[in-house]
């Protein structure tokens, strides 16, 4: 099967058009010139009829009976060097003054001047006939018309046989405009082709119009996908470098629970290898959940819920982690403050916020959950009464693998900022009035119905 080609397509529909236009256009042309040679050889039996009648108007009709077929002859051939016309005159009683014609007499009536055509010896003779002004004299003037044919087949021929020359060349020059009319695009073709080691850039200033819809769609595709491949190797180097030390621990505890020569070493190399897994399980969730958030363009579930009752769910799951370091939670959280998001998404970046509290925060020590609307926007805030962040680190909130002690695996609040922008919010660090880190997450506010 032909592959379809984009020139050829263009070539029919352009090429088709423009013949069908062409005939069109030839049509007209031979039917004015049809109408136009008709009127003039209509116009020169007319001149003919009234120039021999303002000739005999002046002669009397015994001197032109007696000459009449000089006079008719001599008055049809003066300055003409076409066909003589049949002329035929006769007066009010119907007496032939002037018979120069071949064709069979024809009966006087009292019409006006009008003009009829009639067959004779095997052609179609054009006549015109009239009576003169003072009602004396009848002239009848006749021609054949093949010599209009004959005069229309020239104007034709040289008219409509250049447009048929430029006609059979139409195809080509059609192609040939076409093929450089074209050319922008296998450049862009050119342009994909000669960059395929990086992201080529397709949308420059010499793009004709009608391309710049279509290489802005590329362009962005292949944004989009260097973004996702960007981010999968991002997810590949991160997951790598993360566990290389865990599974190096794990390995180290679990062969030297091999080699413990009593149940006790051997129980606490097996308790730290079981610690080190349950290290690795929450490194790859959290590794996988931000994974899952930065690959999405939209939140795929958001519907409007209440941030306050998500809040409250995620804090007495927490208290349950909080009491073993003696944290103590406290919840200020007013109820009727609507958003629009994921409440699955929202409830994972809430609970790491209050997580990453109470890990930082001080043992035995206190963790407060506020929120609030202002400025359009509902803010979560999150105070402990740890260290909290050093200025460095703050300035890079949300980056990958930012800790600010030693445990953790710098992750919790990259999921949070990434959760955070998904929902055309943010996410922020300031001073606590505990002492520690105020987290504040940034969402839209969502307007109260009715």
């Amino acid at each position: 099967m032909r592959r379809p080609s984009l020139q050829r397509r263009l070539l029919w529909f352009v090429g088709l058009p423009v013949v069908a236009l062409w005939i069109g256009a030839g049509l007209w042309l031979a039917q004015g010139a049809r109408h136009e040679t008709a009127e003039m050889f209509d116009r020169e039996l007319e001149r003919t009829g009234a120039s021999v009648l303002a000739v005999i108007a002046s002669v009397p009709d015994a001197a032109l009976a007696a000459r009449g077929n000089g006079v008719a002859v001599a008055l049809a051939e003066d300055g003409d060097e076409g066909p003589r016309p049949e002329i035929v005159v006769r007066d009010r009683s119907g007496r032939v003054l002037l018979d120069a014609s071949s064709l069979p007499p024809l009966q006087l009536d009292d019409a006006k001047a009008h003009f009829h055509s009639m067959a004779h010896a095997g052609e179609t003779w054009r006549v015109y006939q009239r009576w003169d002004a003072a009602g004396r004299h009848w002239i009848q003037v006749a021609a054949p018309l093949h010599d209009r044919d004959e005069l229309l087949s020239a104007l034709v021929r040289g008219t409509l046989l250049p447009l048929l020359a430029l006609l059979l060349l139409l195809p080509l020059a059609t192609w040939l405009g076409l093929r450089g009319g074209l050319a922008p695009l296998r450049l862009v073709s050119r342009s994909i082709d000669a960059q395929p080691a990086r992201t080529p850039t397709l949308t420059r200033a010499d793009v004709p119009v009608e391309l710049l819809q279509l290489t802005r769609a590329v362009d962005a595709l292949v944004g989009k996908l260097d973004t996702a491949l960007a981010r999968e190797r991002r997810f590949t180097a991160d997951a790598a470098h993360e566990l290389r030390h865990p599974l190096s621990v794990l390995q180290l505890e679990l062969d030297l629970a091999g080699q413990a020569g009593d149940a006790t070493g051997r129980a606490q190399h097996l308790q730290r290898a079981r610690e080190g897994l349950q290290r690795m399980e929450r490194l790859v969730t959290q590794l996988l959940t931000l994974a899952r958030v930065e690959s999405l363009d939209a939140v795929p579930d958001a519907a409007t819920l209440s941030l306050a009752e998500l809040v409250r769910g995620v804090a007495a799951d927490a208290s349950e982690h909080a009491q073993p370091r003696g944290v103590q939670l406290s919840l200020m959280a007013a109820d009727g403050i609507p958003v629009h998001g994921s409440a699955g998404l929202l409830r994972i970046a809430i609970h790491n916020l209050v997580d990453n509290a109470i890990a930082h925060g001080r043992a035995p020590g206190r963790v407060d959950i506020g929120l609030q609307v202002r400025g359009g926007h509902v803010e979560l805030m999150v105070d402990d009464d740890g260290p909290g962040f050093p200025e460095d680190q703050a300035q890079r909130l949300g980056e990958r693998f930012l800790r600010s002690g030693g445990t953790g695996s710098g992750l919790g609040l990259s999921i949070v900022h990434a959760i955070a922008a998904l929902h055309g919010g943010s996410l922020a660090i300031e001073r606590s009035p505990l002492g520690g880190a105020r987290l504040v997450m940034r969402l839209p506010a969502q307007d109260r119905p009715g």
